[in-house]
């Protein structure tokens, strides 16, 4: 079997999984090996298998059954899947990662710098997307991305908007595999309310000019869209290891001391 090269990243994984599928080594409605197996024998992390695994199940290919693990879906005849072939090598999984640690602190420095007029546009921003809710998914995704990005312009630094926006676009906007994420499973009326809630902590944190406030906000935030992944991804193979602790689970925890 082919290692995959350290650059690649999990649409290699997943494109070497499905031929596995299709070659005969795995059969039509077997359990594939577990996330750990998976991770040896590609020579990458568990974090990278879950998200190819996650392609998998979106092109239908495969499904991912809570407490019994990953099978390769029955079907008598083979079909061609859909192809979600990422513009980006970034995966979600790396880019909430990135994107929890960067907005964080974008978020904390723009409470400093934060003028009355954009506190104004982000509340409008969140009455928008109550209007959204379990309505049109693309406005809903479009006005997400108007707030976290109006943030980034409150900082007033060009370096930071760059920033914000580049992470945005290398998956959210460019990535064909999110936004088949977000039509199947993100966009559920409680879990939009959810986010929405959040928006609401952000904007109270930013109106009180509390910068730790809005780190902590913001970065919560992120850490539920974490979990949603997480959520679509359940198997019995989520036992805690190093590699599980791809993100922090406690603000405070981390940046304590600091």
């Amino acid at each position: 079997m082919q290692q995959i090269e350290s650059r690649r990243r999990y649409h290699d994984v997943g494109l070497q999984i499905e031929e596995l599928l299709y070659s005969g080594v795995f059969k039509a409605g077997q359990r594939l090996p577990s996330e750990r197996e998976l991770s040896g024998r590609f020579q990458t992390s568990r974090a990278t298998v879950r998200e190819a695994i996650i392609m998998l199940e979106l092109k239908g290919l495969v499904e991912v059954r809570q407490g019994s693990g990953i099978f390769f879906i029955d079907t008598p005849q083979p079909q061609k899947p859909r192809e979600i072939a990422p513009q980006s090598d970034v995966g979600p999984f790396e880019l909430l990662q990135a994107r929890q640690i960067t907005e964080s602190n974008i978020a904390a420095f723009a409470a400093t710098q934060i003028k009355f007029n954009e506190l104004r546009e982000l509340k409008k921003i969140v009455q928008l997307q109550e209007r959204e809710i379990n309505g049109n998914s693309a406005r809903f995704e479009s006005l997400d991305q108007q707030f976290h990005m109006m943030i980034a312009e409150s900082t007033q630094n060009r370096v930071l908007i760059n920033q914000a926006c580049n992470m945005w676009n290398s998956v959210r906007v460019s990535n064909p595999m999110w936004d088949e994420l977000n039509n199947q499973y993100l966009h559920e009326e409680e879990l939009q309310a959810e986010w929405i809630d959040d928006h609401k902590q952000i904007l109270n944190a930013l109106q009180r000019r509390n910068a730790e406030e809005a780190r902590h906000a913001v970065w919560m935030h992120i850490e539920k869209s974490k979990r949603q992944l997480m959520r679509i991804a359940n198997h019995d193979d989520l036992e805690a290891d190093a590699e599980d602790l791809y993100f922090a689970t406690e603000f405070d925890a981390d940046f304590s001391g600091s």
